[in-house]
């Protein structure tokens, strides 16, 4: 089969462009990035809602954070999320609660290690018993 000098041009530009468009190659230079569309709650959208508080649960790190919102106590504990995944900080809970009423559980606290009013996954929280941190000694 023999080719024209236009149409071999034109079968080579479609062979060089033919890599390019199977992969459809995610950023492209020059041209501005849709946005995705989201599919499901954001960080940001659970301030919006309603917060529904709870005065009990079945859940046994609820059930501690609840009793000690309650008692004005300061838990030491390990939060598995954020920046720092497995940090010990100490915490002073003031409210558990369900964002929109359904969901999973939150609580909102002093947490001393940042200096400031947090919120926190109650299912990524590692309470830490006061007899790991106290020292024993035995004669």
């Amino acid at each position: 089969m023999k080719f024209t000098r236009k149409q071999f041009f034109a079968v080579w530009t479609v062979l060089i462009q033919l890599p390019g468009r199977l992969l459809t190659l995610p950023f492209q230079p020059g041209r501005p990035q849709p946005v995705p569309p989201r599919t499901g709650p954001w960080l940001g959208d659970w301030r919006l809602c309603h917060w529904v508080p709870l005065r009990e649960s079945v859940h046994p790190t609820a059930q501690r954070l609840i009793v000690a919102a309650q008692r004005h106590e300061m838990l030491s504990l390990r939060y598995w999320g954020g920046s720092t995944p497995g940090a010990t900080r100490n915490v002073s809970p003031g409210l558990v609660f369900q964002a929109g009423g359904c969901g999973p559980l939150f609580f909102s606290g002093y947490c001393h290690l940042r200096r400031e009013e947090r919120v926190f996954r109650v299912a990524r929280v590692e309470l830490l018993t006061e007899a790991s941190d106290s020292i024993c000694i035995t004669e």
